[in-house]
């Protein structure tokens, strides 16, 4: 990464550490952070119990932002399933983790000022192996399967590309975007398209499979799964679509994502 960005000055902490993220963030004016639920050391913190794990990475990200006199501090969250469903799905722990850090930020506004980003349903979990595999039908066509109705409206995003833009926008309209979440995707699209878009980028023969909800592992997933299904991903939410056309940004399409992705399938 340091050869890629020769101008950028290289600082490492650990966000179970607060004193290292204060070093870290010395001399910072802005600060961008995200936790990471499926980092191995909170997933083995969760199996034992504490279900505040990531929670707790995120707080320290945010005090030791305004211990350092950081200005803004930018946080990738998600909205809480629970709330979303009324109470219907309470378990989707890597949702509530960063809603309540999300919460906590917000109420420190007082020290820093605080934005809160909601990436959509990454484009790139087309490509995870648990949710992709060659048809033994004709072992050639390529089968996304997830528990979702082919119809499931999502909130589709590429991370890599569609971040950075929002992000500058934040920056550039500080005061309309503060206090809030902003939503980062292009739009919605129908769960199924990604396999209409991997068809049309690259020619190879897909289509989409729906499983079923238990195939999706652990209760934290299979709420998710029936979380989003029922009540969206951004709660059904539209106003970020209009928000999106003041961008000077064109988010990637599905077909633009398969084109520059040039993934070649599932291993077989």
């Amino acid at each position: 990464m340091s050869e890629a960005y020769p101008g950028v000055e290289w600082v490492q902490a650990d966000m179970n550490d607060l004193l290292s993220l204060r070093k870290a963030f010395t001399g910072a004016d802005i600060v961008f952070g995200m936790t990471n639920f499926f980092d191995q050391d909170i997933l083995a913190k969760v199996a034992e119990g504490d279900i505040d794990a990531e929670f707790v990475q995120g707080k320290n990200i945010v005090d030791a932002a305004i211990s350092e006199g950081v200005e803004s501090l930018i946080y990738s969250g998600l909205d809480s399933m629970k709330q979303l469903s009324n109470g219907k799905y309470t378990s989707v722990v890597h949702f509530e983790g960063k809603y309540k850090v999300e919460k906590y930020l917000l109420s420190k506004t007082h020290c820093i000022k605080g934005y809160v980003i909601y990436l959509g349903s990454y484009m790139q979990n087309y490509t995870n192996p648990n949710f992709t595999r060659i048809s033994v039908d004709d072992m050639q066509t390529i089968e996304f399967v997830f528990p979702y109705l082919p119809t499931t409206l999502l909130p589709l995003v590429d991370p890599a590309s569609d971040t950075g833009p929002v992000v500058k926008y934040i920056l550039d309209h500080p005061s309309e975007c503060l206090g809030f979440p902003i939503e980062v995707s292009g739009g919605y699209y129908e769960a199924q398209e990604m396999a209409t878009a991997y068809f049309k980028a690259t020619g190879r023969p897909a289509r989409y499979v729906q499983t079923s909800y238990k195939s999706a592992g652990s209760e934290d997933f299979v709420q998710m799964f029936k979380g989003i299904s029922e009540f969206g991903l951004f709660g059904g939410r539209t106003a970020f679509i209009d928000r999106n056309k003041k961008m000077d940004y064109k988010f990637i399409s599905p077909v633009q994502f398969w084109k520059s992705k040039k993934w070649a399938g599932p291993s077989q």
